[in-house]
């Protein structure tokens, strides 16, 4: 009896004993090996102490050989905590159970950017200009000098099958000094990274899309308190005594943590999709819907496009979007046939053809900037084409996204029998996206383009537009539409339309407000 009683004592206090105190005495917090070991560990170590004494464990902090090990090591249990790249932690939570703890914010932003760096005195003008040019890549493993400089030249058409030389030397200040010195035409790294060369010798050519930074994760097996735990701490860092001293010691620039959500990664896999295709770094995720989207964009574009709804509906109705971009319009097409629950974006002829055979549930139009406002449908030629008026463009190349496009194709065609000439009589290239189609005209492997007003507005920093001649104009509503397959439930396609309706409220306020300033 007095055992028994003895138990529950010992029991009740351990139920309420702080819960960092219960079960577990030991954390091991590992690094990606972004400098030697010595450097690295020297960077975490002002971290590992402030977090041991906040969280009142022993942190054992260690740095990996190769990236890849920290994969492994969160997989076997061998760490708790990890610090990783944006590539790096999509790939580990495509197969590992693991949870986002907090970004690095560095200079103001949770969000980094990298740089396609030229020689100040190349004659190198915009990113398309490197087709007949070398590229030298840095630490092609981190996103800033691989992934996003890879996604910067493919948005031109540029890959390593069709650039005259490309290489890999596996360190940015390699990179750098070899363009420098005259053996490549180009190199890019993180913007932070190529601060100290801009107007040392190189000169930015483009930047690239913003992807959050570098973060800290745990493993999910931690469980939730824990993980909440260890997140509070992470947090209180931006208000400790020392937290200069830990920040500083990090990386330069580093000014706090921000709370990392898996969401945030989106992008990243978008882009990394982009890159590897037959990879979908979405597959063990469960909590989203897909949304097909229109292939006349290039994906990457298309994504940051719609991030202001992706990121409403979110917020709003707790909808997770996944952005599906098939390559061809017809596989887009196919896929409203099928009846697994998804949405589609689409311009008004498109969703007027399919609803007209009953294939598809129209839910509401959107307002998308640079995607679904008003434009102008235009063609255009090169600036020193021979062509001077539509009738000179009968039995000549034309290039368009798809016949489908309601700005690239339609608009066009109906101008074109408004003037008395036959469509017939054109030799038309449907060649995928408003950016193949440009660089396409570019190069000269067609004669004319038909393209958006918005099109080109998107592509002038990789080209010089000043290039191409307008020859027609033709207003164009561009009234897209969201609709839903034949899988969705009612009640999500209301809760879909409620706030739909809100999203486009704000946006047409945003929008009066830019015109009235």
């Amino acid at each position: 009896m007095k055992r028994r009683r003895l138990l529950c004592i010992v029991f009740t206090i351990l139920l309420f004993l702080p819960e960092n105190s219960l079960a577990r005495t030991t954390l091991k917090l590992l690094i990606i090996p972004l400098d030697s070991p010595s450097v690295m560990y020297k960077r975490f170590l002002p971290l590992k102490d402030y977090l041991q004494k906040k969280l009142n464990v022993n942190i054992e902090l260690g740095v990996a050989k190769k990236s890849s090990m920290v994969i492994k090591a969160l997989k076997d249990g061998t760490a708790d905590i990890a610090y990783l790249c944006p590539t790096l932690y999509v790939e580990a939570r495509d197969g590992l159970a693991i949870e986002p703890i907090v970004k690095l914010r560095v200079n103001g932003s949770s969000y980094y950017r990298s740089v396609i760096l030229v020689r100040e005195d190349s004659k190198i003008k915009r990113t398309i200009e490197l087709s007949d040019g070398s590229f030298v890549f840095g630490r092609y493993a981190c996103p800033g000098s691989g992934l996003l400089p890879e996604i910067m030249l493919k948005h031109v058409g540029i890959t390593e099958e069709n650039m005259i030389d490309m290489v890999k030397l596996g360190s940015d200040q390699s990179a750098l000094t070899a363009v420098l010195a005259r053996m490549f035409d180009a190199t890019a790294v993180s913007e932070m990274m190529a601060t100290s060369y801009i107007g040392r010798g190189l000169r930015v050519l483009r930047y690239s899309y913003s992807i959050p930074q570098y973060l800290f994760v745990a493993r999910s097996s931690l469980g939730s308190k824990w993980i909440g735990l260890i997140r509070k701490a992470f947090l209180s860092v931006n208000r400790a005594k020392e937290s200069k001293e830990i920040f500083k010691s990090i990386e330069k620039g580093v000014e706090g943590f921000d709370p990392a959500y898996d969401h945030d990664y989106d992008i990243v896999r978008v882009l990394m999709n982009t890159i590897n295709p037959e990879r979908d770094y979405y597959s063990e995720d469960k909590g989203y819907i897909k949304l097909y989207v229109e292939p006349v964009y290039f994906e990457p574009e298309i994504f940051v496009k719609l991030n202001p709804l992706i990121d409403f509906l979110l917020k709003k109705i707790n909808m997770r979007v996944k952005v599906i971009v098939l390559p061809k319009i017809m596989d887009f097409i196919q896929i409203q046939k099928v009846d697994e629950p998804a949405l589609f974006l689409e311009n008004h002829f498109l969703s007027l053809t399919l609803n007209k055979r009953n294939i598809i549930n129209p839910i509401s139009s959107v307002t998308i900037k640079g995607l679904t406002e008003p434009t102008m449908g235009l063609i255009i030629v090169r600036n020193s084409s021979n062509i001077r008026d539509l009738r000179s463009l009968q039995e000549l190349r034309i290039g368009v996204p798809s016949r489908y496009s309601e700005a690239g194709y339609i608009a066009q065609i109906n101008y074109l029998k408004h003037k008395g000439i036959d469509p017939e009589s054109l030799d038309i290239k449907s060649l995928g996206t408003y950016e193949k189609v440009l660089v396409s005209l570019y190069k000269g492997e067609i004669d004319a383009a038909f393209v958006s007003l918005s099109s080109i507005e998107s592509i002038k920093d990789d080209m010089d537009i000043r290039k191409f001649r307008t020859i027609a104009s033709v207003p164009v509503k561009n009234n897209w539409l969201i609709n839903a397959s034949k899988g969705i439930k009612g009640s999500l396609i209301t809760r879909l339309k409620r706030a739909l309706q809100v999203f486009n409220m704000r946006s047409q306020r945003t929008d009066l407000l830019n015109v009235s300033k």
